[in-house]
């Protein structure tokens, strides 16, 4: 895809946590599709930055901008429809290098960050596809500013009257947008309740470069004394406003609690109320800094004493990456999905909060508990690679050439035959870009109703394939209907002569060792030219448990073309999404007991069982102990859904038609 990128700065050097998102989200784009990024530079600054971006985008034009002088209540701002901070970037040389730009090449979609920019697709360019990441919500935003900051009269006024404004501007851009990028549940909880029930929404959470906030086996010393830092931009509001507080309600508090304690400000444009606080007990202000790390890794712990909320903080994600425990309020660590007092610690009043400073930096303990469970999950969660594939994969509904689907159960399917799935993934191979595949059947459809993870995953493959021959049945019931079925156990030994032909190099990780090295070696004999890159079973462990970062050297250093995972269902797509984008592998797919049918361990069923629906019934037969259970819960939970599909399917179709 075509994608054209437009950003209200220039998102390098990395010093603002916004830059942090808006870089690497635009870097991740660049893996799929091919990227143009426009980008507005204040007063002419960091245009010298352009080869970094050239790196990884097609072309680079950076606009030059100042900003106009705020308007005055009357009679600019009290009679404008737009709020004052919106038409604040308004500015007609902008307009005119949109539309050059548009004019220029001929684009699939266009990105921008924050609505400041959508004002310029609501009255003109109405015939492309609009997204917009917002690294906050506005209206959510400035709701909360105003709790905190109507201190007047005439600030709670003009408070009401922006809030006004910008709840019909909400509302105008989600009627224009064809998608909204948020950074957490709680930002789509608030945009569905406060602006629009339907505007397609996706959340994209905020990450860390795993690779720079790194946790150091052997780190620096922590500092002898007690040390509580806290990080971010010193000029934004929320910041400043969350050290307000701190110093106002907690510090004091914790002066009495913890002798010696150690309060370190790390960031740039501290305000003139920030600077002061140097001059309190224990108190540091750096200002602007080369680099955080050695800052984090000299604080026992990092507290975000945030009131005003929006968007996900990359301070947390940091922290946890690099291995320094968090204190944070709820809607400072809003959209993580952390969990009190496994990863994290919450709270949200003066007292309680100053308990969990307390406690963590009393207890050596509990800092190393939560410190080894951050680092975890933040391996897991929250690497660009895996949060820009999530990206990737909502904008791939916009590719003029969108693979064609059908929704059974509300899982989605591709409407391919063998043959043409084979060809679907020699194209993915001939990229060299990382997609993983799913062999789906009526476990899955079972399965993915009660969980969302799978059911995301299922949303954002690359391929969807129809592995059960009830689901054939049911597509042509709701005349959806799939073409064949696509078993894994048909699809892999397909593969692997095509690898043969094609020179593909492959993989196979998972299964016993022993039916692991059976299956080897009959792919081998039976396909003498082609080539194993590897093949690696590891220990059996829960998800979560798994040495994921071990598995994934092996692959890597393999370079194979063609990874085929066998840890069950859904294990193994978990895992396949977690990790393929990281992997690098060009075709991920998870093939569920197929390494045993290739070991001859498990036998399939005769081809008539297969034909006619019946391959489950051999498969009770051979492991009833393992498959009774699930295929029973699989039969009474398909059953009733596919009736009421049905049965809604008779419905809409008789339904009154508009004219």
């Amino acid at each position: 895809m075509n994608i054209l990128v437009i950003y209200p700065y220039i998102p390098y050097p990395i010093d603002r946590g916004t830059f942090q998102r808006t870089f690497h989200l635009l870097r991740e784009l660049s893996r799929e599709n091919t990227v143009d990024l426009m980008a507005l530079s204040e007063n002419g600054e960091r245009i010298e930055e352009r080869l970094v971006f050239e790196e990884f985008c097609r072309h680079v034009r950076f606009v030059p901008f100042q900003h106009p002088a705020w308007p005055k209540l009357i009679p600019n701002r009290l009679f404008s429809r737009t709020p004052s901070s919106i038409h604040h970037w308004n500015l007609p040389h902008i307009a005119e290098a949109i539309r050059d730009q548009l004019k220029s090449k001929q684009y699939d979609l266009v990105h921008v960050c924050d609505i400041v920019l959508a004002q310029y697709f609501l009255d003109e360019h109405q015939d492309i596809p609009l997204s917009i990441d917002r690294s906050r919500v506005d209206l959510q935003f400035q709701t909360q500013q105003a709790a905190f900051n109507t201190r007047t009269l005439k600030y709670k006024f003009l408070a009401w009257e922006s809030l006004v404004k910008m709840r019909g501007f909400e509302k105008r851009v989600a009627k224009r947008s064809q998608l909204q990028v948020l950074c957490g549940p709680d930002d789509e909880v608030f945009v569905r309740q406060n602006i629009s029930k339907k505007a397609p929404l996706k959340v994209v959470a905020n990450g860390v470069d795993l690779d720079y906030f790194q946790f150091d086996i052997d780190p620096e010393p922590r500092s002898a004394q007690p040390t509580v830092l806290f990080c971010g931009a010193m000029d934004y509001i929320p910041n400043v406003d969350a050290l307000r507080w701190f110093f106002g309600e907690i510090h004091e508090q914790l002066l009495q609690r913890v002798p010696g304690l150690q309060v370190l400000i790390v960031g740039k444009s501290p305000t003139p109320e920030v600077q002061a606080y140097a001059q309190l007990q224990g108190v540091t202000v750096t200002g602007s800094v080369p680099d955080v790390r050695p800052y984090y890794r000299r604080a026992w712990l990092q507290m975000v004493p945030l009131r005003i909320g929006g968007g996900t903080r990359l301070k947390i994600v940091e922290s946890l990456a690099i291995g320094t425990p968090v204190v944070s309020t709820t809607i400072g660590a809003q959209g993580l999905g952390l969990t009190h007092g496994a990863n994290i610690l919450l709270a949200d009043t003066p007292a309680t909060f100053a308990d969990q400073i307390v406690s963590a930096l009393q207890n050596s303990p509990l800092r190393a508990h939560l410190r080894i469970n951050g680092i975890s999950i933040a391996k897991e969660r929250f690497g660009w690679r895996s949060i820009g594939a999530g990206l990737n994969a909502e904008y791939r509904r916009f590719d003029p050439e969108l693979r064609k689907q059908v929704r059974l159960m509300n899982v989605p399917f591709d409407v391919v035959t063998m043959s043409q799935t084979l060809d679907r993934i020699g194209g993915m191979i001939s990229t060299k870009k990382p997609h993983y595949l799913a062999t789906a059947n009526v476990d899955f459809l079972v399965q993915s109703r009660s969980d969302i993870e799978l059911r995301n995953i299922l949303d954002e493959a690359h391929l969807v394939v129809c592995d059960g021959t009830p689901l054939i049945w049911l597509s042509k019931l709701l005349r959806r209907a799939l073409p064949e079925r696509v078993a894994g156990s048909d699809l892999v030994p397909r593969l692997l002569e095509r690898a043969e032909c094609e020179g593909w190099r492959v993989f196979f990780l998972g299964g016993e060792p022993r039916a692991l090295t059976l299956a080897v070696q009959n792919v081998e004999a039976k396909h003498p030219n082609i080539q194993i890159a590897g093949a690696f079973s590891p220990p059996f462990a829960p998800l979560d448990r798994m040495d994921h970062e071990t598995i994934c050297q092996h692959v890597r250093e393999a370079r194979p073309d063609l990874l085929l995972v066998s840890f069950g269902c859904p294990k193994q797509e978990k895992w396949i999404a977690r990790n393929y984008a990281a992997l690098g592998v060009p075709v991920s797919i998870g093939v569920g007991a197929t390494i045993d049918f290739l070991a001859g361990t498990v036998k399939r069923a005769p081809r008539w069982m297969q034909i006619v629906g019946m391959e489950w019934i051999f498969r009770l037969a051979q492991e009833p102990r393992r498959l009774l259970k699930r295929y029973a819960t699989d039969l009474v939970v398909f059953s009733i859904g596919s009736i009421r599909e049905i049965v809604s399917s008779l419905f809409t179709s008789k339904a009154p038609q508009r004219l």
